[in-house]
């Protein structure tokens, strides 16, 4: 088990931010849509999963913004991984 925080910033064409949100909105729904636990943040949002789904996933939602008319896209993907898995509530038990 990993977990990783996925943030897309789909660059173009978009002209203002309720556009550059709505292909936001949608990449969320396909993380919400792949049954994997996750959380939303303000900067990305973080999944939890076994390795190669959790990168297959990253891959789905870095493309979505092109099947969207984007133009150009930056994705920051960040992996957390340890002997024996980590969960988000382990990351987090001291915070919350």
């Amino acid at each position: 088990m990993v977990i990783a925080d996925i943030a897309v910033m789909p660059l173009r064409p978009y002209g203002s931010e309720e556009e550059m949100y709505k292909v936001v909105d949608r990449c969320i729904e396909l993380i919400k849509e792949s049954g994997m636990k996750y959380e939303i943040s303000a900067n990305s949002t973080t999944v939890e999963g076994d390795l190669d789904s959790v990168f297959e996933l990253a891959k789905r939602v870095h493309s979505l913004p092109f099947e969207l008319n984007c133009e150009r896209v930056i994705t920051i993907f960040r992996i957390d991984q340890k002997q024996g898995g980590i969960t988000i509530d382990e990351k987090l038990k001291n915070h919350r």
